[in-house]
């Protein structure tokens, strides 16, 4: 097969492009995910047939108080809605009733319901945040190579903060490709434009039979849902058109995303080919040029979490 020169591998398509019956592209894929993401949310939404109101039980700034809420409905960004504007802008995460909870997640009963961000809940906050970036990563990487290149994303390992940088192993059918800088500067430009968006993370549980449906073009999903199904049911999460599964939690919103740089992609001796990692802070925290560069360097080296050769975490499947 005669590859094209490896200066053009990379390109972003803004055109609207359609789904097409003769070739399945990363495209078409991608819309028929989104679509029954979409038609399942519905559905879902439909079986709410009518209004049950529920206590919640607010803990923190700038003052404890209690919300009467929409029982399957309400989410924790509505209950921030309720209150400050500043929470609304400055909440990343939730826990309810102690449980990390997506904050454009329904309530599911009464609870008490407190608001996390990067200054409060740092700890907690990281591997959310390192989680969430390998999902956009993945977005990214799905979109950057022609369509001459089917793209497969394999799974990303459990966040491993100490690593240095957030990974997403690919299988792009491409041997022993090597990216240029500019290849890795289009990257960085795609995943900071993407950053810099204001996009909800969607989370749906689906059942595994329908996982299997959206993923059935993806060799490596369709081995993973079985393992990942939790009694019959997979999580899934959607930023823009883009679905992936993962058991969550994640950022409320792409905005939440700082600083960032993709810093290398490594061939693996494995199926799914190579490991994309990148580096990134929470907008919400400052750090200089300096300080960034120091982390962009480290980066660099190959992140071995998840691999054969990491003792901690041998795990393969998306977390």
């Amino acid at each position: 097969m005669k590859w094209l020169p490896k200066h053009n591998t990379i390109l972003h398509f803004c055109s609207k492009r359609y789904l097409s019956t003769e070739k399945v592209t990363n495209e078409s894929i991608r819309k028929m995910k989104n679509d029954m993401f979409s038609e399942e949310k519905t559905r879902q939404q439909s079986l709410i047939t009518r209004i049950e109101k529920i206590e919640v039980k607010y803990r923190g700034v700038p003052s404890d108080c209690t919300l009467v809420m929409n029982k399957n409905m309400s989410t924790p960004y509505n209950c921030a809605m309720h209150m400050h504007e500043m929470l609304c802008q400055r909440s990343v995460l939730a826990e309810v009733n102690g449980q990390l909870w997506d904050v454009h997640r329904p309530l599911t009963e009464e609870c008490e319901l407190k608001l996390l961000n990067f200054y409060t809940a740092p700890s907690v906050l990281n591997k959310v945040f390192w989680r969430s970036c390998s999902f956009l990563l993945g977005l990214v990487i799905e979109r950057a190579f022609k369509d001459d290149y089917f793209v497969d994303l394999h799974s990303w390992p459990r966040p491993n903060i100490k690593s240095g940088s957030y990974v997403y192993d690919v299988d792009i059918g491409i041997p022993n490709w090597t990216p240029t800088t500019e290849e890795l500067k289009t990257l960085t430009t795609m995943l900071c434009k993407l950053a810099n968006e204001d996009n909800n993370f969607e989370m749906l549980d689906v059942s595994e039979s329908l996982a299997m449906k959206m993923f059935q073009y993806n060799r490596f999903k369709i081995q993973q849902i079985p393992q990942l199904a939790k009694e019959g049911s997979v999580r899934l999460y959607r930023v823009k058109d883009h679905v992936d599964i993962s058991y969550g939690p994640m950022i409320g919103n792409t905005k939440f995303v700082g600083t960032t740089q993709v810093t290398a992609v490594h061939h693996l001796d494995t199926e799914s080919g190579y490991r994309f990692q990148a580096v990134s802070i929470p907008k919400q925290l400052t750090l200089n040029s300096f300080a960034f560069s120091v982390l962009v360097d480290r980066a660099k080296k190959l992140n071995e979490t998840g691999l054969a050769s990491d003792s901690d975490e041998k795990s393969s499947a998306t977390v």
